[in-house]
């Protein structure tokens, strides 16, 4: 079984990587136009829209919060935070379908199936205290 520090940092550890991308201006606009080019082969828009420079203020925003939110977690893997990260995944899912539902890139399914996921994985892990190990003298 995984400890709860293992699954925290884990998950840490990929939001860092996600977001991060969205952090760095040339590599959001790089990702998203990858993401749009993914969404047609799936029979969705393949063109990317024009974004204007408040949505990409919003988008990089979004990417340097997460990265903020993930190097906390990796740093201090706390259980707590851990609990708050699944909370606020499940939200996220939520918001990401409900943009969906108006009409957003189906490619986004992916960015929901893993927030559910990592949300899933900390919820059963973290559900309990962590039982404390016998030091060695």
């Amino acid at each position: 079984m995984l400890s709860q520090v293992a699954v925290v940092r884990g998950c840490a550890a990929f939001d860092l990587v996600v977001t991060g991308a969205f952090a760095l201006p040339p590599v959001a606009r790089l990702v998203l136009g990858i993401l749009y080019a993914v969404n047609g082969m799936v029979g969705g828009d393949m063109l990317m829209p024009s974004f204007a420079p408040v949505q990409w203020l919003f988008v990089y925003l979004t990417g340097a919060l997460g990265v903020v939110w993930a190097v906390a977690r990796l740093g201090w893997p706390l259980r707590g935070l851990g609990i708050a990260d699944a909370v606020a995944r499940t939200w996220v899912a939520g918001v990401i379908a409900l943009a969906m539902f108006e009409g957003a890139p189906r490619i986004l399914t992916l960015f929901v199936a893993t927030e559910l996921g990592g949300a899933a994985l900390q919820f059963a892990t973290l559900r309990r205290p962590p039982v404390p190990t016998a030091r060695r003298a």
